[in-house]
């Protein structure tokens, strides 16, 4: 039976185990201070790579090493690089988990082909690898790339016009929405256009009750385009201060990481101090604010001036009196209080008075005349409005008009009733407690 020779191991002196364990600690270190690329499978320095921003990102380090990259951005065959493309860089930025953004690939066009600034670089990838490393895109990954933040916004604003119901629900109730399309519709009437059609639909209830506050009640005061868009402009830059605020307030939230964004932070305050500056100017220019406004010392804020304004915009309201009795209580009673007062002071003798009952008759027999006539016309009408409603609802046609509530409009005849009413109560009571 062959028997299997034991191999012994090699002993080691002392200064042979000290050599070895020297060279497993220098192998250490070194594994320890480089980075395995897992695309040419080799194990390089630290500074081989490019720094990783990714904030899931242990090691700091990208996933492949500079010269991997260069060769996919260079697309480089044979040894030799060709010019890089918009293609072959995002290739390249997508292995490195680098953000892909349209102002620094511009910026690096410009960069390379700016002969006079004497620091030319050897190409458009070299630049850009540049760019991207600045503390501004710190925190950036691939999916941060421009074509990714687009074709979430174009996603997202499919899904917000999706149906009225969200639209109406996204601002806070029907009232609020019916506001919105009110001041939309006026704007549209002063101006023969859609100032802010294009604008995301979550600003728009924004933009158009700022803008109708600014713009002038009546359609031709607004002929002056340089003043109407001055107007627009303005509407916007509070919009953008808005967002500038909303933005600081949340990166101001964030406390542990408030020294990283100290950048950020000061970069939105003067740039919000550049939009106050063109607000200002363009107010100052076109006499919109209340100090520079012509307009301010004409009484427009008195009865007089509101009234007008009402009956400038065309409205159905506005053809009414400006100042009626009968909704007016409280001077309703000052008018009775000031008869009672003249019929008091007054000392009328018998033939006066009879003169004043004949007169007072033969206005009583005019004003019922003409009662009864406007009775019987109001009459017609009304039933000609309610069959002309209802065919329009069966043929389901919608007036875009701002039509009268027929209940509010003979609401008065009921207040009238219900004090008839009362008054025959008491009559009631008043004779039910003399005959007890």
């Amino acid at each position: 039976m062959a028997t299997t020779k034991e191999t012994q191991p090699t002993k080691l002196t002392a200064a042979q185990l000290k050599k070895k364990v020297e060279i497993q600690e220098e192998k250490i270190k070194s594994l320890k201070e480089g980075a395995w690329c897992y695309m040419c499978d080799t194990h390089k320095a630290k500074d081989k790579f490019y720094v990783s921003t990714d904030p899931m990102s242990k090691s700091g380090l990208t996933p492949i090493c500079k010269d991997c990259a260069k060769k996919i951005a260079l697309r480089t065959t044979n040894g030799v690089d060709q010019e890089p493309t918009r293609e072959s860089v995002q290739l390249a930025l997508r292995y490195l988990g680098k953000p892909f953004l349209e102002k620094v690939w511009d910026s690096s066009i410009q960069e390379v082909e700016n002969l006079a600034s004497g620091k030319v670089k050897s190409n458009v990838w070299t630049a850009y690898a540049r760019q991207i490393a600045m503390p501004n895109y710190i925190g950036l990954t691939y999916f941060d790339s421009d074509h990714f933040v687009k074709d979430k916004t174009e996603n997202k604003s499919v899904k917000e016009l999706t149906t009225e119901e969200e639209l109406i629900e996204s601002h806070a109730g029907l009232d609020t929405y019916d506001s919105f399309l009110k001041n939309k519709n006026d704007v549209i009437r002063l101006l023969s256009y859609d100032p802010f059609e294009k604008e995301d639909i979550a600003d728009q209830p924004f933009l158009y009750s700022q803008l109708l506050g600014i713009l002038d009640s009546s359609e031709d005061a607004n002929e002056d385009m340089m003043r109407t868009s001055s107007a627009i402009s303005i509407v916007r830059g509070f919009l953008q201060q808005s967002k500038i605020d909303d933005t600081v307030a949340k990166l101001m939230s964030d406390i542990s990481n408030i020294e990283r964004n100290s950048a950020t932070i000061k970069s939105l305050q003067e740039s919000k101090g550049k939009i106050t500056s063109v607000i200002t100017s363009l107010a100052q220019d076109s006499c919109i604010s209340l100090k520079h406004n012509k307009n301010a010392k004409k009484g427009e804020n008195t009865w007089t001036g509101k009234i007008k304004k009402i009956k400038d915009l065309n409205l159905r309201e506005g053809e009414v009196n400006g100042f009626d009795l009968e909704t007016c209580k409280a001077m309703k009673q000052v008018m009775d209080l000031s008869n009672a007062s003249i019929m008091k002071t007054l000392a009328l003798d018998e033939s006066e008075w009879s003169d004043m009952v004949a007169e007072q008759r033969q206005k009583i027999v005019d004003l019922q005349r003409d009662l009864d006539k406007y009775i019987e016309i109001s009459r017609i009408l009304l039933r000609e409005n309610l069959d002309i409603k209802d065919y329009l609802k069966d043929k389901d046609i919608k007036l875009e008009m701002n039509l009268v509530d027929l209940n509010d409009l003979f609401s008065c005849f009921s207040e009238q009733e219900s004090e008839n009413d009362d008054s025959e109560n008491d009559s009631e009571s008043e004779d039910e407690n003399n005959e007890i």
